[in-house]
């Protein structure tokens, strides 16, 4: 199950003008920058997960560590239901994408990734996922904090179907925060491949890369 929606939601709301020096400094660094930091993740789960959920969080945030937050509270609010109270805690975390897992009867092991931009919901991409093999369970190297890695898309449906556009888009900067002008190829370490099946199946796979 793939779902994949675009909103543009805007969030009004008076600030008060800050009266500390340290509510200054925090609107500040809130502000529009010539050159932009790297795009952090926040990555949390609702009411309920599953232990298959749970291990995906834990790996994404493995591989995410570098610029990703870890919230251990589980939320009540839904991303598609709620998204108000989602942006709020994105922008007290200062943080622009975001990683949600829950699990119940009507989505089982349920994944929402998303972005936002501008104090609103950009897009959100909702996967129900039907199998995962832990980092763990693979007898390499841990992936080096800070290493980057290459993403190969396979599948015409990336190119056929706006929709698969926004997931590759999206996944281009969940996992590609650091733009870069040139690349080494005796640094590049890992591949993450990104496979569309008909109708609606993504597989993700991670590989080490020996040169």
């Amino acid at each position: 199950m793939i779902t994949a929606v675009v909103e543009e939601k805007v969030l009004e709301k008076t600030v008060n003008p800050p009266k500390t020096r340290k509510g200054k400094k925090i609107l500040r660094a809130r502000e529009a920058q010539i050159v932009e930091n790297d795009k952090q993740t926040m990555i949390l789960k609702g009411v309920k997960t599953s232990g298959m959920v749970n291990d995906v969080l834990a790996d994404m945030f493995k591989i995410r560590r570098q610029n990703a937050v870890m919230m251990s509270k589980a939320n009540s609010f839904l991303p598609f239901e709620d998204s108000q109270s989602l942006v709020d805690l994105l922008v007290k975390k200062d943080t622009s994408l975001f990683l949600f897992g829950s699990h119940n009867k009507k989505r089982p092991h349920n994944l929402v990734f998303g972005r936002t931009f501008d104090g609103k919901i950009l897009d959100m991409l909702e996967f129900g996922m039907t199998g995962f093999k832990k980092l763990c369970q693979f007898k390499q190297p841990k992936i080096p904090l800070g290493a980057k890695p290459c993403l190969i898309f396979n599948g015409d449906m990336f190119e056929r179907y706006p929709e698969w556009g926004v997931v590759q888009n999206y996944f281009c900067d969940f996992f590609c925060t650091t733009k870069t002008s040139s690349i080494n190829l005796q640094g590049l370490e890992y591949v993450l491949s990104l496979t569309a099946v008909e109708p609606n199946i993504l597989l993700l796979r991670s590989y080490e890369v020996n040169m």
